[in-house]
């Protein structure tokens, strides 16, 4: 029987090939949207969940309240990590870096043994203290999380800017100059190289240097360090298992009273700490000044959701209404089946098959369709998106049940409007379109053309909004400006520069 309806249906397809051709076309683009739109959306979902203990991890953020109005941020001050693990037996182990700010590169120098000096401007570049490494993963090539940052002076490098500035020979005690604005100029030893991960990260660190040297170490020792000041600080805690993080949440406010609240009254304002899930940052950290790096958004999210069900809608209705256009053609082929002893459920399953089958079809055409538009993609979404094999397959089921769903759909009307017509008036050709038919091909026309219309408003605004960004007369010919950081000697000779 099985056998049979797939005879049946490919001869159908084959014999009406423009409307075989328009419908898979019509559901594979449908499917190709919905696939790079749900890839984007699972790249959204999955930041950090590669950490272990992830449920166990959380960020200390802060709310400031001045003047009646309150600032949500995710810095901390510096002896805060510290009074946390003492405060509460239900903190396992905390953690805390800070970016090297100042400046949006740092100079990175290596000199050989043969005296030639290799120098690098390198981004993101962060500080971080011992218990970082032990908190996060990171695939180490050379060293290991407990040599990490096991001196004042150590640094963790990824494996691109190692293989720069060694040619591949192996890093881990070799010495490199940096140059920072931030936290002074002073030579580093390696002593760890870490291989970037292809799952996406709220921390995008390319290299790591002890918070313990320079600048910011001698800040942090100072015994007299106030609570309520230089909230540059990200700090992280690991609870113990089975801990409530709500416990220390509802503590909080005497601990801020207890460490910073003569401070804060003297200076007029308020403060209160949270705990947010490391694995909630990236999109539920609700930050107006983001965290270590710009979260995503989640009303992005759910628009493109919706964008993504939309299309496909379209594409199903289209199917519908193809298939009952053409019903008057297919009347007397259900008409002949009837009287030879078919029965309704039969020829559901006749119909559905054949939508099963197209649906198959265009999934084959969008997955093709989908890998030759990704990079492109990835681009306008402005995201590096890894696919693991997991992922393939876990997706690649989610797809597989997505098609079936789309083909049930998208048969189901066709399929039960076809096979409720009476042999006697098909064979008689009195078969005609009932009101209630037509009225429902209009409906769905004009909800087609509608979410249509509204989806191609939407692109041309968006267009038009990206091009007056880029083509609106700013005041000066930006062409003829040019942007130089300074960094060492040039912040001295700032004169001079400008002068030439």
């Amino acid at each position: 029987m099985l056998n049979n309806f797939t005879r049946l249906a490919w001869r159908r397809l084959t014999r009406n090939k423009a409307f075989s051709l328009i419908n898979i076309l019509g559901l594979s683009v449908g499917l190709s949207c919905c696939m790079l739109i749900t890839l984007y959306i699972w790249h959204e979902n999955s930041y950090d969940t590669y950490h272990p203990n992830i449920d166990r991890l959380y960020q200390v953020g802060t709310i400031d309240i001045a003047h009646g109005k309150e600032t949500r941020f995710y810095g901390c001050p510096a002896p805060l990590a510290g009074l946390v693990r003492q405060t509460f037996p239900q903190v396992e182990a905390t953690a805390r870096i800070c970016r090297l700010v100042g400046e949006d590169e740092n100079l990175i120098q290596y000199s050989n043994p043969k005296g030639e000096t290799r120098s690098f401007y390198e981004d993101n570049g962060m500080m971080a203290d011992s218990g970082f490494f032990h908190l996060f993963h990171y695939d180490f090539t050379e060293g290991n999380a407990s040599t990490a940052v096991s001196g004042p002076y150590s640094i963790v490098l990824s494996k691109d800017i190692a293989d720069k500035l060694f040619s591949g020979q192996p890093a881990v005690g070799k010495t490199v100059h940096i140059v920072s604005q931030q936290n002074g100029d002073h030579d580093y030893t390696v002593t760890a190289v870490f291989r970037p991960m292809d799952k996406p990260s709220h921390i995008n660190g390319r290299f790591f240097v002890s918070m313990y040297g320079g600048r910011i170490g001698d800040y942090i020792r100072r015994t007299n360090l106030s609570m309520a000041i230089n909230y540059f600080f990200v700090t992280y805690i690991r609870l113990k298992p089975g801990a409530d993080p709500t416990q220390i949440d509802k503590a909080f406010p005497a601990f801020v009273d207890t460490y910073e609240g003569e401070d804060l009254r003297q200076g007029g304002f308020g403060r209160r700490q949270f705990l947010l899930k490391v694995r909630d940052i990236h999109l539920h950290a609700n930050m107006p000044y983001g965290d270590v790096t710009p979260g995503g958004s989640l009303t992005y999210l759910y628009i493109l959701s919706s964008i993504a069900v939309f299309i496909l809608l379209i594409a199903c209705i289209n199917f519908m209404n193809l298939a009952t256009a053409r019903s008057t053609r297919q009347s007397l082929e259900v008409g002949v089946r009837k009287t030879l002893g078919a029965g309704r459920i039969t020829i559901v399953r006749q119909f559905l098959g054949e939508s099963l089958l197209m649906a198959f079809l265009a999934l084959g055409a969008a997955v093709l369709l989908a890998i030759g538009l990704f990079p492109a993609f990835q681009g306008l979404a402005d995201r590096t998106i890894h696919i693991r094999p997991e992922t393939v397959v876990l997706l690649g089921a989610c797809f597989i049940a997505l098609t079936i769903l789309t083909g049930l759909i998208a048969g189901s009307y066709p399929a039960l409007y076809l096979s409720s017509f009476q042999p006697v008036k098909v064979l008689k050709s009195r078969t005609s379109t009932s009101l209630a038919v037509r009225s429902l091909r209009k409906v769905l026309v004009v909800f087609q053309f509608s979410i249509s219309i509204i989806l191609i408003v939407a692109a041309i605004i968006i267009g038009k909004q990206m091009h007056y960004l880029r083509t609106t007369d700013m005041g000066f010919n930006k062409d003829q400006q040019l942007i130089l950081s300074l960094r060492g000697d040039l912040r001295q000779k700032y004169t001079t520069v400008k002068k030439k």
